[in-house]
């Protein structure tokens, strides 16, 4: 069998400038300059076969949007040889809306961009505004839309468009859960018609649950490609061994990483589509540059000279130093004005630092409250730096910093248990639903139930604990006597939290405090404590 998609020897380099000028400086510089480049993805050979779906994971760098991009022809590649036998399109969030345009303009134009003729488009842009579920905001500019509205729609357009090969680039980690769920079916019709999809995603558990195989990326190489399972074992190990290193080993095993993905091509021979050239053509070209280059510099000393003369010309030079001193001494005289910055807001906000002091003018002479991360507040309006907000009937000013600006249309994305896998202690892992079935259990009937306690406290607001640290499980007994919070503790950093905090409705400023909604859960997830609270919804 013919593969579908096959990449041999593909590379993808960038030129790094440390401000844009160099660029314009190159063009005309007679020097040959020192190679500054930076390989995003280097040397990648794989095949994907029809039918097939391909997860493709990785750490933040290692070069898995760079592949999608190759893989949805938005990019060419540097050098190597692609072959795809179908036509791709690329599901991410925003890839290809234009933000000046409505949804329905955008619909139009991204399938006129597919080949569709006008009156296919007519067929299926109502089953495209359905599947997006976005209401009227689809006559709306997609510039107003919430990074979830996005993905809807670009969801709905791609997959309406009958692609062979389906690219979907970390589309689905924004949105609800019902949307998510909708999106799953839609790709298990494509599975089951023979198109094949790369899903890319920093979520294990999704992968897991929905691709054939799996290609590990890693600082832009190909760490391993082989079936689902293999893969995930070998790569949950590596995070794992990453996150045992000290912070020192850690910075030194990326640095020495970053340094191969800047340094030259180690094996070129095999590169064929994007790289050959005849030695006679590659002797043209170089006289050609050569001219080109002498070209470019008589040209722009031309002009140079043209914009002096006019500058120059009609008593122009007395004008112009008249005009800089009379400049130069109003900057002299004229004192320095501070600006200010005051404007309407007039929307909801949340608490997003772990406390966010309140004082009772603009100037901060004197606190007058606090806030606590996630709180809700009405955000009145702006002046300068700060935020005037109102709360429990307490009017009062706090930094901007501390306040997120809460999107109303944004849906909410519901987290599951499995998510926090990659965070947890084994414990969780495996009991998690026997320690969850306590929801709704007395003190006395809690203590009978369960062996290994290990300290019994009470909280600030007076609520009883019941810790079972061998389990690494507290539970949290409300003012009625059940439980209504569980709290599972040694909670470790890992590079999945990238995956994990794509869920989060809310995040500190420092991402050490996130917070999720699941179905039937508020889960608050702090870094500094090392622990993930789970409290039950009323």
């Amino acid at each position: 069998m013919e593969p579908i998609v096959k990449l041999q020897n593909i590379s993808k380099k960038y030129s790094l400038y440390r401000k844009n000028s160099d660029k314009l400086m190159e063009l005309f510089s007679f020097k040959k300059k020192k190679d500054r480049s930076f390989f995003a993805v280097r040397n990648i050979s794989f095949e994907a076969n029809k039918g097939e779906t391909i997860g493709i994971i990785g750490i933040n760098g290692s070069g898995k949007s760079t592949l999608s991009n190759l893989l949805a022809q938005v990019v060419p590649p540097t050098s190597g040889e692609m072959r795809m036998n179908g036509e791709p399109s690329l599901i991410a969030i925003s890839a290809g809306l234009n933000n000046q345009l409505s949804g329905m303009e955008n619909i139009q134009l991204k399938c006129l961009m597919h080949g569709m003729k006008k009156s296919e488009i007519e067929e299926v842009i109502s089953a495209i505004i359905d599947f997006a579920d976005i209401g009227s905001f689809i006559n709306q500019p997609v510039k107003n839309y919430s990074s979830g509205m996005k993905s809807r729609l670009g969801f709905a357009i791609s997959v309406h468009t009958n692609p062979d090969i389906l690219i979907v680039d970390e589309a689905l980690s924004v949105g609800d859960q019902t949307f998510y769920d909708k999106c799953l079916k839609k790709m298990d019709e494509f599975k089951q018609q023979g198109k094949t999809i790369f899903f890319i995603s920093h979520s294990t558990s999704q992968i897991q649950s929905f691709c054939d195989k799996v290609l590990w990326m890693h600082f832009g190489e190909v760490r391993e490609f082989n079936e689902t399972r293999e893969v995930i074992k070998n790569y949950k190990s590596f995070i794992k061994w990453f996150n045992a290193l000290d912070d020192k080993e850690k910075k030194r095993y990326k640095e020495e990483n970053l340094h191969k993905q800047q340094t030259k091509q180690p094996d070129m021979s095999s590169s064929r589509m994007y790289t050959q050239k005849s030695k006679r053509k590659m002797s043209k070209t170089k006289k050609w540059g050569s001219f080109l280059t002498s070209l470019q510099i008589a040209t722009l000393f031309i002009l140079v000279v043209s914009a002096a003369s006019l500058m120059l010309s009609n008593g122009n030079v007395q004008a112009l130093v008249n005009d800089l001193l009379v400049k130069q001494g109003s900057k002299e005289e004229a004192p320095k004005k501070k600006i200010l910055i005051q404007k309407e807001i007039n929307h909801i906000g949340q608490v997003q630092e772990a406390s966010a002091f309140v004082y009772k003018d603009n100037k901060k002479s004197e606190k007058i409250g606090e806030l606590k991360f996630t709180d809700s507040v009405f955000v009145e309006e702006q002046y300068n730096n700060l935020f005037k907000v109102k709360y429990d009937e307490v009017t009062g000013y706090t930094e901007k910093k501390n306040i997120a600006i809460t999107d109303n249309e944004k849906p909410n994305q519901l987290a599951a248990f499995s998510d926090f896998f990659p965070l947890t202690p084994e414990t969780f892992d495996t009991s998690y639903e026997f320690f969850f079935s306590q929801i709704g259990s007395n003190y006395d009937e809690v203590k009978e139930k369960l062996r290994g306690l290990t300290e019994e406290t009470t909280t600030k607001d007076g609520l009883k604990q019941l810790h079972y640290g061998y389990d690494n499980f507290i539970y949290r007994f409300n003012e009625s006597g059940t439980v209504d919070t569980i709290i599972t503790t040694n909670v470790e950093e890992t590079q999945d939290i990238n995956a994990i905090s794509e869920l989060a409705l809310l995040k500190s400023n420092n991402q050490s405090l996130f917070y999720f909604l699941m179905k039937d859960y508020e889960v608050y997830l702090d870094f500094n404590e090392k622990t993930i609270t789970f409290k039950k919804l009323s």
